[in-house]
């Protein structure tokens, strides 16, 4: 996207890639847009932030809201999601941080503006791994009155962005997202649900039991060892029993009586003195 205006504060940035063949900040609507340009949150937070200080800045996110209040006041939210549209991050950028799992409301920007730029592969990739995040978080939605304020969680959030009614979540239209049923089956599907379970399966502390299983499976399948077989390694001269030790001849001594007179006579050997008669 090539701006026509000259740069400035509030304008896109140059290098940026037009998002569904338009301005990235044309997702929102234009009188939403010039309220946030307006807000002291845009002016000192917001201005100069790059796509490395969107992590610290979220982080602290209070609630997830576009406008809220009967004068539709644009919140923090909306500010640090219009300035993710106007730098422009690289996806993998915005997918590293819908996938931690530290910072909640930084996860619910991230997959907002993915949801908003990204193609149907990076949406269902990125956002179907965060419906298994339970976590609470605070909505302030633009009416007034008790009705303003809601809970929900994380999975119903993301729930309403891959699946929200009337194709609008907190007041804002969302593109077109294809039906997940029209990608099943297709290589790039497959590639992103086999990492998706890679991922889930590194997590589980039971992988190295089942992986230890299958490698030994393979290994019965080839021939290599036989069922049952198992491989002990035999700890050599440590605590071997004083019955069990070579008799001169090759073969095994007889157990010695502890107490008895041959058995004192092994521990004098032992310690350099004379025997008893």
């Amino acid at each position: 996207y090539i701006p026509t205006m000259a740069p400035g504060v509030n304008t896109t940035d140059p290098l940026a890639l037009s998002v569904h063949g338009a301005n990235p900040q044309g997702l929102l609507e234009t009188i939403t847009r010039q309220k946030i340009y307006a807000t002291r949150y845009w002016k000192e937070t917001c201005f100069g932030l790059t796509a490395s200080g969107i992590l610290s800045v979220s982080s602290s996110l209070p609630y997830i809201s576009i406008t809220h209040g009967p004068a539709h006041k644009p919140s923090p939210f909306a500010c640090l999601l219009l300035k993710l549209l106007q730098i422009s991050p690289d996806v993998e950028i915005m997918k590293g941080l819908a996938a931690q799992e530290t910072f909640k409301m930084t996860r619910c920007l991230a997959a907002f503006y993915l949801r908003l730029v990204g193609c149907a592969y990076d949406i269902y990739g990125s956002l179907e791994p965060l419906l298994g995040d339970y976590r609470s978080v605070a909505v302030r939605h633009p009416r007034a009155g008790e009705g303003q304020w809601s809970k929900t969680t994380v999975d119903e959030f993301v729930q309403g962005l891959l699946h929200g009614r009337d194709g609008y979540v907190l007041g804002v239209q969302l593109p077109r997202l294809p039906a997940r049923e029209v990608y099943e089956g297709s290589y790039r599907m497959r590639k992103v649900e086999d990492k998706r379970r890679k991922s889930i399966l590194r997590g589980d502390p039971r992988v190295k039991e089942v992986v230890k299983h299958r490698k030994r499976m393979e290994r019965i399948e080839k021939g290599l060892i036989k069922p049952g077989e198992e491989k002990k390694k035999k700890r050599k001269g440590l605590f071997k029993d004083e019955g069990e030790a070579s008799a001169p001849g090759g073969g095994k001594r007889p157990k010695v009586e502890e107490g008895s007179v041959e058995f004192w006579n092994e521990e004098r050997k032992r310690l350099g003195l004379k025997e008893l008669k």
